[in-house]
């Protein structure tokens, strides 16, 4: 009888939880539906309103614990969030995935900083947190960093640029990267929380970028901003640990944004079919654009799919699989770009003009094929882990829990004999990687319920196979010699016909023609 009156309790709590993540998610869909995103792209700034609906929603502490003022939401509610944000705006969605993913996890693992709670409590509420990694000559790859960290007795001193920061002059926080120095530092990279008032901080630039005009990017100088050493984060210990997981995070939020703005294309793609005829029928109704409507949906699907067993993994294991988050990240991406595109196609000159929606969601989709890793800085990744020794049990281990061990041996019997260091190879292996996860995943019971989810299944077989046609080859050393022949041909004929560009080293900004 105990035993079922406590499932009842059970069931009964499960409900409630679920009503209300419904009624938090239709509010926060009714909030964003009255707001302006068109006229804030146009002036690069978010409508008014917008930070305070956010604060008001809870969706600026997400995932944060509810005593520090968090929703403390699973990762599947909070990328449900984020991607609905996205589907009205990817810029306000850029900030949910910084904040949330990015800049407060590595807050919240250092219990050692002064008033930790009360920072987590005002960022729940409103003082928004940056991440400054990305360096002009790093990227964000942690070996090349060359921002400073000098850390002696109580004090820590941090000196270097940072550039393509999100939120950096809108924050009261940022969490900056940078190699420590002074006594016993031994290089090792460190996280420091900086006030965004600090003495020697200074924003030097804003980015004027292709998309996500709502929300700022800039340029920060440290130039030697002065911090008590309880400011940094990781303590004795390397920061690039609390780095990597926060990307990770950050990789299947960037996926959840891709999801968002996929939904809409589609939406917005689908209506004007809907009305536009030609001839005596609706575009809907010519067999093409039927056909490409519904792969566009089954894109949709395996993507959901990915993002579904990314946030499974992170339940059971505790932090997000490395390799699965790229490779969700990498898909919702790629095939979030190829679905705008298609849906700017399908609307001619329309889809090509500023006023309808679309034109803003390829602008915004660009740059989700770059943020946490370009598409193919990851998949190269993913390649090298596939085929090195230091790694490959680890992709076996994962293949393993979501039920396909064969299709991983399959992958490596594939790539038997071609050259593990060949860049081509690894981008090969990186797809492999990446779709042989998508046809795990969608094999599985959870997803293989429906017609839809079937024919999914079925897409990303065809996606597998168009990949095998084009496999690469062993190189011979002529090929790569003619390749760099054709190149050093071209760019001389150009000089001679439209003249070379001379660009400044840090934003590669046009000085002249020569």
């Amino acid at each position: 009888m105990y035993t079922q009156d406590y499932a009842q309790f059970g069931a009964t709590q499960e409900r409630s939880t679920q009503a209300r993540a419904t009624a938090r998610y239709a509010s926060v869909i009714a909030d964003l539906s009255q707001l302006n995103f068109a006229d804030a792209d146009d002036r690069r700034a978010f409508p008014p309103t917008l930070h305070s609906i956010l604060a008001r929603h809870g969706l600026l502490g997400l995932t944060a614990p509810v005593e520090h003022g968090g929703l403390a939401l699973s990762l599947q509610e909070a990328i449900e969030l984020i991607s609905a944000t996205a589907s009205f705006d990817v810029s306000a969605a850029s900030t949910l995935v910084i904040h949330n993913f990015l800049a407060l996890p590595c807050i919240e693992a250092a219990p050692h900083i002064p008033e930790q709670k009360h920072i987590i409590w005002g960022a729940t509420r409103g003082d928004l947190c940056a991440f400054a990694l990305t360096e002009p000559g790093a990227g964000s790859a942690p070996r090349h960093i060359e921002a400073s960290a000098f850390i002696h007795e109580d004090n820590v001193r941090l000196s270097g640029r940072k550039i393509w920061i999100g939120l950096a002059d809108w924050a009261r926080w940022i969490v900056c990267f940078a190699r420590a120095s002074g006594p016993d530092a031994k290089g090792r990279l460190v996280g420091v929380l900086v006030d965004r008032q600090a003495p020697g901080l200074k924003v030097t630039h804003e980015h004027r970028t292709l998309g996500l005009r709502g929300i700022i990017q800039n340029t920060l100088e440290f130039q030697d901003v002065e911090l008590p050493r309880s400011y940094v984060l990781s303590r004795d210990q390397d920061g690039w640990g609390a780095a990597a997981s926060s990307m990770n995070r950050g990789r299947i939020g960037v996926a959840a944004m891709g999801l968002g703005a996929l939904e809409r294309a589609i939406q917005v793609a689908a209506s004007y079919a809907s009305h536009r005829r030609l001839g005596k029928l609706r575009m809907i109704e010519n067999s093409y654009i039927e056909q490409l409507l519904g792969q566009m949906v089954l894109r949709r699907e395996v993507v959901k799919a990915m993002l579904v067993a990314s946030c499974r993994l992170v339940s059971a294991q505790g932090t997000p699989n490395v390799h699965l988050a790229s490779a969700t990240k990498v898909l919702s991406s790629e095939w979030c770009g190829l679905v705008v595109d298609q849906c700017v196609q399908l609307l001619g000159g329309r889809g090509y003009d500023e006023g309808t929606p679309l034109a803003k969601i390829y602008r915004d989709a660009r740059i989700l094929r770059i943020f946490e890793g370009p598409t193919e800085a990851l998949l190269a990744h993913l390649g090298r882990c596939l085929l090195s020794k230091a790694t490959r049990d680890e992709i076996a281990d994962l293949f393993r829990s979501v039920g396909a061990a064969s299709v991983h041996a399959g992958a490596i019997a594939e790539l038997s004999g071609l050259n593990e260091t060949d860049g081509a190879v690894l981008i090969y292996a990186g797809w492999l990687t990446t779709l042989g996860l998508a046809k795990a995943i969608m094999s599985t019971d959870c997803f293989s319920a429906s017609d839809c989810a079937s024919a999914a299944a079925d897409l990303v077989n065809s996606e597998l196979a168009s990949l095998r046609a084009r496999a690469p080859a062993r190189q011979p050393f002529e090929a790569r010699s003619r390749a760099n022949r054709t190149l050093t041909t071209f760019l001389h004929d150009a000089a001679c016909s439209i003249r070379s560009p001379v660009l400044t080293d840090d934003y590669l900004k046009l000085v002249q023609y020569i």
